[in-house]
């Protein structure tokens, strides 16, 4: 069934026709990727398929009642904006209601200090409390509620029958598995990746019919990538994102739309069949266009045999030849393959010696080396906030390391291409900023370009060229940093996440280059298909301080550690029949006579040097089991959450969620201490 219904719609901005005669349906639990270079219009389209923005022409024909979903592209907080406010920004009706509900709970629990707004950090912990109780189901709630009139009972009434508390569940357990903090903790100094992750929340908590999400891995870790994933393989909804991360699409999408030279076409399949059905599409129309010229040849030497001949023929074949020439394939224009001719390295190129880094007293990342020699390609992974950008601004000399040394070679030089176009000086015309890397640019292939035809070549038309950098948007600016790039002529080419904001045509112009670069590379990326592309040496934080290398991309990186979790897991079970292969073979009385020796010497070094009881023994040969039992419950009910069910059943299973965190901290903890007691 459409829930979406598209009929010839066109829409022209800034006078650029951006789509024309657009006419699809969109069905219900549909997965769909949106494809097309910068600036073709793919926010556009979701801008109207949202309602934000109306057609020019035609018509869309939306279920009745349609909930719809969307997460922007650059998500915004606004200053001293709380995690809870900012998810709670929103006009759908459950929104309203749990919105109403915090700020009548809000108003009843007055200012902890006695201030007018209640702003301080006691009321926020009182606040904090509340929401705690009503999740473990406490009374502590019901009477907090009691003594604040009728319109207070009333929202939580209205809360429990419509799904409020649900709603508020639902925010909690997302911030918890995107690693967020609480719900009253204020987002100023939150970085883009955490504000991404907090607006991803807001976005998959609803119970929207269609959600719609522009470029939703930009300023995302890894991990947050492959959670945000199985988040929406295991989704009832449907959705339409657009995202230049191809492992992304590949994993995520059933369907391909292609906005291209105004027109969308629809591609059933995932994105490699995406890549086979346009490469046949556009096979098929170069076949047509050969025959059209074939027969156009003919035709046009009849209409040149002479002016007798030409009078004597009829004006319906005139306007078949007229017709002919106007119908010529229309071939997208090609940009430039990027390249640009590196210069000499020396003997030695740049070397780490033990360099690490702290901000605040915290140690970003530990002593770490290497040596860099010709035709490294080395890629940095690693969760938000754990130094990648930092060794990178070590590289280039940007920051010096507190602790090592770098050695850089007397030819090196480094090109930094980095996350955003921020940097850039908005106020210059576009043609003098590439004047100031370089008059000429020498690329790889020998050719020597001027300023004006370096811009040409990546597609920059000269009409732009006098224009400010300021009414670029945001794909132009990042074109525009790589050029400016190439006319630097490096031979160490340091990039912090360079795929943001490119289209997929110009990522993969960007591998060639890397691929062909006769210098070193080391980058930072969270798309792992680019990862796998260019990278032979993958270098991970692990976010607690430690570097370590893996040989090979991301994906080898990734196996090697799902290896050595294995090997750990397989050891952690030798060693647990081990002990208790010897618990056996020793015998339980015995254990708890020198348990009961122990104590009465006095308890010298009890807590290590004591045997461990029979009764302990036990526990800790089942521990393991119901710990992993407990993680069994845990994510059985995270698989429930995300199927939207709602009522009693789903209540029941919130109340046990909140219990099963702390049960399962509780009993690791136990079995930590049990360990220490008995392989210790």
């Amino acid at each position: 069934m459409n829930i979406i219904a598209l009929d010839g719609v066109s829409k022209t901005l800034i006078g650029h026709p951006l789509f024309e005669g657009v006419s699809l349906g969109i069905e219900e639990g549909e997965r769909i990727g949106l494809v097309g270079r910068n600036g073709a219009g793919k926010s556009t389209f979701l801008r109207l398929l949202s309602g934000a923005l109306e057609p020019d022409e035609g018509s869309i024909a939306r279920k009745r009642g349609l909930k719809v979903s969307v997460l922007p592209q650059l998500p915004i907080a606004a200053p001293g904006i709380s995690l809870l406010d900012f998810l709670l920004e929103g006009d759908s009706p459950a929104v309203r209601l749990v919105r109403d509900y915090e700020r009548a709970l809000h108003a009843l629990a007055g200012p902890a200090d006695g201030s007018a707004d209640g702003s301080a950090d006691g009321s926020a912990d009182e606040r904090a409390g509340r929401r705690a109780g009503r999740r473990a189901g406490g009374e502590g709630a019901t009477a907090d509620l009691g003594a604040s009139g009728a319109s207070l009972e009333t929202l939580q009434r209205r809360m429990e029958e419509e799904g409020g508390f649900i709603l508020e569940r639902r925010y909690a357990s997302l911030l918890s598995e995107f690693g967020l903090p609480g719900p009253d903790t204020v987002m100023d100094g939150f970085s883009g990746g955490m504000v991404k992750k907090a607006a991803i929340a807001r976005t998959l908590a609803s119970d929207a019919e269609l959600v719609l999400l522009d470029e939703p891995t930009n300023h995302l870790d890894l991990e947050a990538i492959e959670l945000l994933e199985r988040k929406l393989a295991a989704s009832p909804f449907a959705f339409i994102l657009v995202t230049h991360d191809r492992a992304f699409l590949e994993a995520t999408c059933g369907r391909i739309l292609e906005i291209d030279r105004s027109a969308v076409y629809s591609y059933p399949g995932d994105y490699d069949r995406f890549l086979e059905s346009r490469r046949e599409r556009w096979n098929a129309l170069e076949k047509a266009d050969s025959r059209r010229e074939a027969i156009l040849k003919i035709e046009m030497k009849w209409l040149n045999r002479g002016a007798r001949a030409r009078a004597t023929k009829s004006e319906r074949r005139k306007r078949v030849i007229r017709d002919m020439q106007a119908a010529a394939l229309e071939r997208p224009e090609e940009m430039g393959a990027f390249s640009s001719q590196a210069r000499r390295l020396g003997k030695k190129i740049l070397e780490l010696k033990g360099v690490s880094k702290s901000y605040g007293g915290r140690r970003v990342f530990s002593p770490f080396g290497y040596e860099f020699v010709k035709g490294d390609r080395i890629g940095v992974v690693g969760p938000n906030g754990c130094g990648k950008t930092t060794l990178l601004s070590i590289v280039t000399g940007e920051l010096n390391p507190d602790e090592g040394s770098v050695d850089r070679g007397a030819n090196t030089r480094a090109a930094y291409f980095g996350q955003t176009a921020a940097g850039l000086p908005m106020g210059k015309r576009m043609v003098e900023f590439i004047r100031e890397r370089a008059e000429l640019t020498r690329l790889g292939d020998g050719a020597e370009l001027d300023a004006e035809r370096l811009l040409e070549r990546f597609l920059f038309d000269r009409s732009m060229h006098d224009q400010l950098l300021s009414t670029l948007s945001g794909g132009e600016l990042r074109r525009l940093q790589l050029v400016s790039v190439l006319a630097e002529n490096p031979n160490l080419l340091v990039l912090d996440e360079p795929t943001n904001d490119l289209d997929i045509d110009t990522i993969e112009l960007l591998e060639d280059y890397i691929e062909d670069f006769e210098g070193c590379v080391i980058l930072v990326s969270h798309d792992r298909a680019f990862l796998d592309g260019v990278v032979a040496v993958t270098v991970a934080f692990d976010g607690a301080g430690a570097v370590a290398l893996y040989p090979g991309p991301y994906s080898e990186y990734r196996e090697a550690l799902a290896e050595e979790r294995a090997e750990r897991e397989a050891a952690a079970r030798e060693a647990a029949v081990a002990a208790r292969s010897k618990e056996a073979a020793r015998g339980g009385a015995a254990g708890d006579v020198a348990a009961a020796a122990q104590a009465g010497a006095g308890g010298r070094n009890a807590s290590r040097a004591r045997k461990p009881s029979y009764a302990e023994r036990r526990e800790y040969e089942g521990i393991l089991d119901e710990i992993a039992a407990l993680e069994d419950e845990r994510a059985a009910l995270e698989g429930l959450f995300s199927s939207g069910a709602s009522g009693r059943e789903l209540e029941e299973a919130s109340r046990r969620y909140a219990e099963l965190g702390p049960l399962i901290d509780a009993r690791t903890a136990r079995w930590e201490e049990l360990a220490d007691l008995i392989e210790g």
